[in-house]
């Protein structure tokens, strides 16, 4: 398997998915970490500005470690201006391309700006990419599964839930390499165990997490026997 990652910020990967990739990597994925934002706007005091951005780095391919996350790429853009945009489509489709992926993960359309402008520049890119066009960034690449992932609100109709029971303990062990964040994310692991326990119990484990199907375009059916994976 190829998966490849789209995030807006540092953390968001960990708080939204981080046991499903961590089963990801235990199958034995080849797996590719994008994020769109350096993460400037992530200090908590100002003596942090002029060095958050490297330790940031730092943290994020620490949390690849944890998780066996074997690339990782940072687009370099700023916090509150994530926007979807040509620049930013071109380098999705081009890490779609490149990357030739097996299944695609990114925010679902919620929370605020940076998370929504991800979510609709990575269902445009993934969807163009299958397409001939854009092909300064490589051949196209049929479309694979896209999933999205819930991060501060919380999904309200997701379409699968994954057991992540046996690797809850290596989502907070990741979630533990953003110490930069403790203060910017108060809470977060309280918010991640009963957000997990919550989704654990609708499919009765004790912990789960929630993703939903991209259906932005219709997946083809030629024998009725494929409704089966669905």
């Amino acid at each position: 398997m190829r998966v490849l990652i789209f995030c807006a910020h540092a953390d968001d990967e960990v708080i939204g998915m981080a046991g499903t990739i961590k089963k990801l990597s235990d199958a034995g994925a080849t797996m590719r970490l994008v994020m769109f934002s350096e993460g400037a706007e992530g200090y908590s005091t100002l003596e942090e500005a002029a060095t958050i951005t490297q330790r940031r780095d730092a943290e994020t391919r620490a949390v690849c470690r944890v998780l066996g996350i074997q690339e990782y790429f940072n687009l370099h853009q700023l916090d509150w201006n994530l926007r979807v945009d040509n620049a930013s489509y071109r380098a999705a489709v081009h890490h779609i391309r490149d990357f030739e992926p097996d299944m695609i993960f990114t925010h679902a359309l919620s929370d605020y700006n940076d998370h929504q402008a991800v979510h609709t520049t990575v269902e445009e890119a993934w969807f163009h990419a299958a397409l001939p066009c854009a092909l300064q960034e490589g051949p196209a690449w049929p479309m694979a599964p896209l999933y999205e992932f819930e991060i501060i609100h919380r999904m309200p109709s997701p379409s699968l839930i994954v057991d992540i029971t046996d690797t809850y303990a290596a989502k907070v062990e990741a979630m533990q390499c953003y110490v930069s964040q403790y203060d910017i994310v108060g809470g977060v692991f309280q918010m991640m165990e009963g957000r997990a326990l919550e989704r654990g119990a609708m499919i009765g484990v004790k912990y789960g997490e929630a993703l939903l199907r991209n259906h932005y375009r219709p997946a083809a059916v030629k024998d009725v026997e494929q409704l089966l994976e669905f």
